[in-house]
């Protein structure tokens, strides 16, 4: 009898283990998703006037998912932030936006690059922009100084 409660009890924990392992299928898909290319790009300048001095893309990968990512040509200065935006159009999360603050990974002095969190969109009618902020610390707190966007796009 005692052999039998084991040979349930192990029998249950391995069916627990099988659905274990079926529900992250699809983190382990999303995990393996190659093809990451930038599907729009915008020059970053402050001011809106030349020079540019860095860029932000809106990327998407071979499963569906799209991030905006900016790329400074050097590190920002003191008192300087940067990020990056994401912002959804249509579907159910419409408006939705998404920063490089959300991962804490603003470019911040010293730094050069950050990256939204993803988001994966198999509705055609969905299009994303990518914008960068430039922030600037004069002494009050940061503000606004510079916008900068992709075109919007899927």
């Amino acid at each position: 009898m005692k052999t039998l409660g084991i040979l349930l009890s192990t029998a249950g924990l391995a069916g627990a283990g099988a659905i274990a392992l079926a529900q992250p299928a699809q983190a382990v898909e999303l995990a393996n998703c190659t093809g990451a290319r930038s599907i729009s790009s915008a020059q970053i300048y402050r001011d809106h006037k030349p020079p540019g001095w860095g860029d932000v893309r809106l990327m998407r990968d071979d499963c569906s998912q799209y991030w905006a990512e900016v790329t400074m040509d050097s590190t920002v200065p003191a008192h300087a932030l940067t990020s990056g935006y994401l912002v959804q159009y249509g579907g159910s999360n419409n408006g939705r936006s998404l920063s490089c603050d959300d991962q804490n990974t603003a470019v911040t002095p010293g730094k050069r690059t950050c990256r939204t969190p993803k988001v994966r969109s198999l509705d055609t009618s969905t299009t994303f922009v990518a914008i960068a902020r430039e922030f600037h610390d004069y002494g009050g707190g940061y503000e606004q100084i510079s916008e900068n966007r992709t075109a919007r796009t899927r």
